[in-house]
């Protein structure tokens, strides 16, 4: 059987971690969720990590740690997409590999994660492209 594709989420707003993580372990995958620039650091230098097949980070970390934190993920996991979840204007938009509005509805969120890590029923979505 086939292990779950892993999705980090990077967030410092508890409610809004608690909930994405809920949702993306509904439908089959395996969240991280980490709060602290420490523990996104701690986790990287761990040898037995899992490793995402996705980022999601989250408009709640603060610019200069989003930009310092998106350049250390890519560096251990250059085929993991970042994708920003953000609210309005967002400056990291220049280190992340796509965007998604912070929006009121969750389906939206569950919509693009499965475009970009279909479950083992679905087929990848080779066409995508970010704004």
């Amino acid at each position: 059987m086939q292990s779950p594709q892993t999705v980090m989420t990077i967030s410092r707003d508890e409610p809004l971690q608690a909930t994405r993580t809920l949702l993306l372990e509904g439908i089959g995958y395996k969240v991280v969720a980490l709060g602290s620039d420490a523990e996104v650091r701690d986790f990287l230098k761990l040898l037995d990590r899992p490793t995402p097949s996705l980022v999601l980070m989250c408009h709640s970390v603060p610019e200069k740690s989003r930009v310092a934190l998106c350049s250390e993920i890519k560096v251990r996991y250059p085929f993991a997409p970042i994708l920003m979840l953000y609210n309005g204007y967002d400056p990291t938009a220049a280190v992340v590999d796509g965007r998604l509005e912070n929006m009121r509805d969750p389906q939206a969120l569950l919509d693009t994660v499965r475009l970009l890590l279909p479950t083992k029923l679905e087929k990848p979505n080779t066409n995508l492209r970010f704004s």
